[in-house]
């Protein structure tokens, strides 16, 4: 459950001290909830290698299934909360005596536009898990993206991508699949530099 500051509690403290509530930052309670959704997958990681073994193969093979499944999602998440806290936020910047530059900046930029979680950053955390190679098939990327909850873009649930509605996605973002060799076959695919150069930039 995500917790959503502030809560009723911390606007009846604000409004008897006579403060204004500051907005939440977006970027901030990216954070917050994907070091909560981290610190979630580790307990279910936990909890699935820690099953007791029954001696049935089959219970074995839907273990090491459910394991695999669990471990995946840890390292996006932990990539993704890894990429969250490398970014330097431009909003407020600070002087040299630790104060804000200007209120203006301060009330005018609130969030970096970049933090927003696009189909983009999706596709190179599934990039990031895997090693951070040069390229992945359409297919490939599309299969680890299905695995990711919650909605791509708004439009459809990462459970129900396809490689042409991933192509419609990246579409809009200037990012397009193209012929690539991996190894013997030629398969369309994505490179990771394309997919870096189509991300959002901060127009803070």
């Amino acid at each position: 459950m995500t917790t959503h500051f502030p809560s009723g509690l911390d606007d009846l403290t604000a409004a008897i001290a006579g403060l204004d509530t500051p907005q939440e930052n977006p970027h901030h309670r990216a954070i917050v909830d994907t070091c909560r959704r981290v610190q979630q997958l580790d307990v279910q990681l936990l909890a699935v290698a820690g099953g007791e073994p029954t001696g049935c193969l089959a219970d074995t093979h839907d273990q090491m299934e459910r394991l695999t499944d669990v471990l995946i999602l840890r390292l996006l998440a932990g990539a993704e909360l890894t990429r969250l806290l490398s970014i330097q936020c431009c909003c407020a910047p600070v002087g040299g005596d630790g104060e804000a530059d200007t209120a203006e900046d301060e009330a005018g930029c609130r969030s970096c536009p970049e933090t927003e979680h696009t189909i983009v950053h999706a596709c190179l955390d599934v990039f990031a898990a895997d090693g951070d190679p040069d390229a992945m098939s359409s297919a490939d990327l599309t299969d680890r993206l299905r695995q990711f909850p919650g909605m791509a873009e708004s439009r459809w649930s990462y459970a129900e991508l396809t490689p042409l509605r991933l192509s419609r996605l990246l579409a809009t973002h200037g990012a397009r699949p193209r012929n690539i060799r991996f190894g013997t076959r030629q398969l369309k695919g994505y490179l990771r530099s394309s997919l870096e150069a189509a991300l959002p930039g901060c127009s803070c």
